[in-house]
């Protein structure tokens, strides 16, 4: 019996130590989540509503320890995509990062909303039509594009148990 106890109270600190080494973590809400973008995105040729993908670029480490490594899957939604037009009027583009999935298969909702409206010369391609050659009015202006390996931030949406 007295040997029963004592393997107890040694096995028993063990015990401990892995109930809290499996204990889930909690991801604040506000968490930055730095994602690096893995296609080229351009607005005359991309669509509202396609889906795009980005990886973690860096790790996130809550508690002094790992708990999403770099490289997890992002993937977000194109929510405005304008071509360029006549008379130097400029491409817009914008998407949001909407989920970050985990490797366990759980999934973390983001948020932001990242936008690209260059602004158009329309002003300026209409006076020169005038002046010089109606020839101006036909063109156009720069369509807005992301690249491959941009990096963005977004945050985590609300409190989350990963």
């Amino acid at each position: 019996m007295k040997n029963l106890a004592i393997t107890l109270l040694l096995i028993y600190p063990v015990f401990l130590i892995a109930q809290t080494e499996n204990k889930e973590v909690v991801l604040p809400e506000g968490t930055i989540v730095k994602a690096v973008l893995m296609q080229d995105l351009n607005g005359k040729k991309d669509n509202v509503g396609q889906t795009i993908n980005f990886e973690l670029s860096d790790n996130i480490i809550f508690g002094g320890r790992v708990v999403v490594s770099k490289g997890a899957k992002i993937t977000g939604t194109i929510t405005e995509a304008q071509r360029s037009k006549a008379l130097g009027k400029k491409g817009k583009m914008s998407f949001s990062m909407d989920y970050l999935y985990l490797a366990n298969g759980k999934v973390v909702k983001l948020r932001n909303n990242v936008e690209k409206n260059l602004r158009g010369s329309g002003g300026v391609v209409a006076a020169t039509a005038i002046l010089v050659a109606p020839l101006a009015l036909f063109i156009k202006g720069k369509n807005a594009k992301y690249e491959t390996g941009e990096v963005f931030d977004a945050y985590v949406d609300k409190d989350t148990e990963i």
